[in-house]
């Protein structure tokens, strides 16, 4: 599985400069070049898909951005929709952090929340994704030069209404921070899953990266994946 991570992040940093450079020439800031254009995430929601085909859907009950209803919203695009004989067997959402995580660090980690909360929701009041509940994982890839790795500055004690912060967030950057979040989504069943890559460029142009969360690699994804899977069919084989 480790190796099938380095051609992904390759072409991610590929994909990425393709977008921030094209921006460049439109006369536009790169600022926010992974939102305007998602196709730098292309790969690597392929390769999550893959992962439930491999697992044994079949590759017609697994799509990419794709829309299931909401609860608190009308609709919310996943980029990884698992189905089996019309009952969810799993979404995913992948997200990137390319650059100024100051602007989108927190914004990205409450609407990790709020979609988890919307689906489950969904699925309470209307049973809408059929009889196997909702499963879920929330990864991102982040790009480990787009903060310097100083903490990030503490809050004013005079702006807190409580008497402390969180200690697991004393000294937090960026990337420690959606570290924490990930690790905590996964322990508190807010997610079933989680992949958290940190990537960089080397000085020789070699793409690096790492997988900070024990509990959120590609291999833990692949495995409760799998085990989704096994269940699901096993659950479903007189549907």
């Amino acid at each position: 599985m480790a190796r099938d991570v380095q051609p992904l992040l390759e072409n991610w940093w590929k994909a990425k400069n393709a977008a921030v450079a094209k921006l460049a020439a439109d006369g536009k800031s790169n600022t926010g070049a992974q939102a305007r254009d998602a196709r730098h995430m292309q790969s690597i929601a392929a390769f999550v898909r893959q992962m439930f085909i491999d697992a044994g859907l079949p590759e017609h009950e697994v799509t990419i951005d794709s829309v299931v209803p909401g609860y608190f919203r009308r609709s919310k695009n996943w980029d990884v929709v698992a189905m089996h004989k019309g009952h969810l067997v799993g979404v995913v959402e992948l997200k990137s952090q390319a650059s100024s995580p100051g602007n989108n660090a927190n914004n990205r980690i409450e609407e990790a929340i709020g979609s988890s909360v919307d689906a489950k929701t969904v699925q309470e009041m209307t049973k809408a994704f059929g009889t196997l509940g909702v499963w879920s994982a929330w990864g991102i890839t982040f790009n480990r030069d787009c903060e310097s790795g100083v903490p990030i500055k503490p809050v004013p004690p005079g702006q807190l209404r409580v008497p402390a912060i969180d200690p697991a967030f004393q000294n937090m950057t960026y990337a420690t921070q959606y570290a924490t979040a990930i690790e905590r989504f996964i322990s508190q069943k807010v997610y079933d899953a989680g992949w958290m890559i940190v990537t960089w460029v080397n000085a020789d142009q070699t793409v690096g990266y790492d997988e900070p969360i024990p509990t959120a690699t590609a291999e833990t994804l692949w495995t409760q994946i799998e085990a989704r899977v096994r269940f699901a069919k096993q659950a479903l084989r007189n549907a």
